[in-house]
């Protein structure tokens, strides 16, 4: 696991920090097929990637979908629609996903990384297109579902599932675990 070293001189866990954008068309959610990639190779994807330094979610998400289509969001248009605190199938890492959600946009939607996606395609969110990354299948039914945040693919022990959340934003929580649906060992 990353770690760093607070002020305090105390060792702690870092955390990779993604963002996602669901671009609407009124029934309809903006996807792409990843080609051949390490991560999720020929799985449907919104536009997403890692935030960068000193950079705020909504400003990375506006950063990544003009990256990945060619056309530009307004960062103060984003609502966030979903929070996920999940394991990474590839390496293990832990995330923090940000999920937002938009309708609005400007410019032409395009390719620029042809060498990443096959292009941009509309799809009815009631019949969206296999195979989606797990977490990512697991989050767009949250967000159907109305559940601002989750945790998805953490280790369990025997007192039940690890990172269950205490306090206010627990409920609801959806903790997803190999008892359950939706468990995938690699994420």
């Amino acid at each position: 696991m990353l770690e760093k070293t607070a002020e305090s001189g105390r060792t702690e866990p870092s955390h990779y920090a993604d963002v996602h954008l669901l671009l609407r068309q009124g029934d309809e959610l903006l996807m792409s097929r990843r080609r051949e990639q390490p991560v999720f190779p020929g799985m449907w994807q919104v536009p997403a990637g890692l935030m960068e330094d000193h950079e705020p979610a909504t400003v990375a998400a506006a950063r990544e979908f003009a990256e990945e289509t060619g056309a530009a969001v307004d960062p103060a248009d984003l609502q966030l629609v979903h929070l996920m605190h999940h394991v990474s199938a590839y390496g293990g890492a832990r995330r923090i996903a940000f999920f937002f959600a938009t309708d609005r946009w400007t410019g032409a939607i395009g390719n620029p990384e042809p060498e990443k996606c096959t292009g941009w395609v509309w799809h009815k969110t009631s019949s969206l297109p296999a195979p989606l990354p797990p977490y990512l299948a697991v989050a767009l039914q949250h967000i159907a579902d109305g559940i601002l945040y989750s945790e998805f693919a953490w280790p369990t022990t025997d007192e039940g599932p690890r990172g269950t959340p205490a306090g206010p934003m627990a409920d609801p929580v959806s903790t997803v675990t190999a008892d359950r649906p939706g468990y995938d060992p690699r994420l």
